[in-house]
């Protein structure tokens, strides 16, 4: 309920010995300037054995522990999400930062009309002191660049003015408002890293105990709840402080895990009518032509060396995802004989 006219917020995130990013997420929710009696922070900790859970204290954090759902993230999200009972709910990662003190202020503001579902940043942010890697996928607006490739990320890259992707585009000063299509090939990929959405919309919602948060955004679209907003001059860090390889690994891990034949799903980044684009993505990535022009564009337009990433990283993921798809065929004919 709203105190003085301000709406009550509710941060979620789950955790898991995160003792080394903990610190500098939960510092800069309490570094906000929207008043910090109305922001409460709801960890669901899968049972770390690090200081995880003495950091959390020291931001007044509400801490639930389920150790028993240590590998069972999204259910341990669930419980994050259905534990809120305050006007709005921030989604938040421990390797999410609110770069600046006004970021969840502003994002209250651009939710004020009724209809507007929830509200995220135009861009990914970055220090020039982050981790190359972490740089380079808030220079190119997200952690997929095949994904991106296909129009499906919700964050846009340095190098573009304006809205980057699919919706009805209204500019609204700082903010820009979309609304989305009823098309699920043309929804990009909403509500992770710093995402405000208001409470009522997810009781709207069947998916709320899943945490499965783009296909509760898909869903609420599909239900003709359609307008989100994105802050256009301010920024979620997405602090990522690994090799390529290992978090190459971890996205098809988790590809595979919240796969539609492991979880119900009603959104997927990938459909028939993206496969001729598709398909020439992957060759561009194989050559490293594409990336590497791409790279050059955005180099000229934001000089940080992290561009040159590009090439590489395309082509890591191209023979990643290639390589899973061959081995799930693979294991699928063996099934059958």
């Amino acid at each position: 309920m709203t105190i003085n006219g301000k709406p009550t917020i509710s941060a979620v995130m789950c955790s898991f010995n995160d003792e080394r990013i903990l610190d500098d997420c939960l510092s800069s929710i309490r570094k906000q300037d929207y008043p910090q009696h109305l922001i409460k922070i709801i960890m669901v900790d899968g049972g770390s054995t690090d200081d995880t859970i003495n950091i959390a204290k020291k931001y007044d954090t509400e801490i639930i522990s389920r150790p028993d759902l240590k590998d069972s993230q999204n259910i341990r999200g669930g419980i994050a999400l259905t534990s809120a009972t305050s006007d709005l709910i921030l989604f938040i990662s421990a390797d999410n930062r609110l770069q600046e003190e006004d970021v969840l202020s502003l994002m209250v503001n651009a939710l004020a009309d009724r209809e507007i579902v929830a509200c995220e940043t135009l861009r990914y942010g970055f220090n020039l002191s982050d981790p190359i890697l972490s740089r380079y996928f808030a220079l190119i607006g997200g952690a997929d660049p095949i994904a991106i490739s296909l129009g499906k990320a919700d964050r846009g890259p340095f190098d573009s003015k304006g809205w980057h992707g699919y919706g009805k585009v209204k500019d609204c000063g700082y903010f820009y408002e979309i609304s989305f299509p009823k098309d699920l090939s043309k929804i990009p990929t909403l509500g992770a890293n710093g995402f405000l959405i208001k409470r009522n919309f997810i009781e709207k919602t069947t998916l709320a105990s899943s945490a499965l948060h783009i296909d509760m955004c898909a869903e609420l679209i599909l239900q003709g709840h359609n307008k989100f907003t994105f802050l256009k001059n301010k920024h979620i860090i997405h602090f990522l402080d690994l090799k390529l390889i290992t978090f190459l690994k971890r996205r098809l891990f988790y590809a595979n895990m919240y796969h539609s034949e492991n979880v119900p799903r009603i959104y997927s980044i990938f459909h028939k009518r993206d496969l001729l684009k598709l398909l020439i993505i992957v060759l561009f990535n194989l050559t490293l032509l594409g990336p590497l022009l791409r790279a050059i564009k955005g180099y000229l337009h934001t000089k940080d060396i992290a561009w040159f990433l590009h090439p590489v990283v395309s082509f890591a993921f191209t023979i990643g995802y290639s390589l899973d798809v061959v081995k799930k065929t693979i294991v699928g004919m063996w099934h059958k004989i």
